[in-house]
């Protein structure tokens, strides 16, 4: 009975005519609002976790004057980094607020961003095989669905569009590392 009851929630939201002059029951809301919250965790959060802990890595000096928590310049720049991504008061007003789920699509836009700068394969361990470990072809790939997803959940990432166009199109065109200035010049 509570999935019938749930599934006439979800249809009062979504009909075609009489939705659209706003539908303002409580229980409605609070769906809203808990999708909202279980995206905003699941995947605009954890992105910008991941992303703050690439961003970060290898920072691990530990200041020595005025510092009164033992943090790492990393660590600080870490809980900064977290702190202004996940308390910007845009983002908590309007998709909290109206339920816009523009977290979503930033989310998945972060994890093709974080994807799509990967050298090496994602899915490798370094005592895998180190040449297939560094071919950056599948990071490109998976980050590239990630913004199609973006793309279509909601299409305000066009605004990101020509960036990432660019971005993979320099890709196509960029060096391979490793090689010597002999080998380059003989492929050209």
């Amino acid at each position: 009975t509570m999935q019938r009851k749930g599934l006439r929630i979800l249809k009062e939201l979504v009909a075609l005519h009489t939705s659209r002059y706003g539908f303002e029951d409580a229980r409605g809301k609070l769906f809203m609002r808990l999708t909202v919250l279980v995206l905003d965790v699941t995947i605009y959060m954890s992105a910008v976790w991941v992303l703050a802990m690439r961003l970060t890595a290898g920072d691990d000096t530990i200041i020595a004057n005025g510092n009164i928590f033992g943090l790492s310049i990393g660590q600080h720049r870490r809980i900064w980094l977290l702190l202004t991504a996940l308390t910007q008061p845009a983002i908590i007003l309007i998709d909290h607020g109206h339920f816009q789920y523009n977290t979503t699509s930033l989310g998945l836009a972060l994890w093709s961003f974080h994807f799509m700068t990967l050298d090496v394969n994602p899915f490798l361990r370094e005592s895998d095989n180190p040449a297939a470990r560094n071919t950056s072809f599948l990071g490109p790939v998976i980050g590239s669905i990630f913004f199609s997803l973006a793309l279509n959940f909601k299409q305000m990432e066009l605004y990101h569009a020509p960036a990432v166009f660019a971005y993979l199109l320099g890709r196509c065109f960029r060096k391979k590392r490793g090689r010597s200035s002999n080998e380059n010049s003989a492929n050209n």
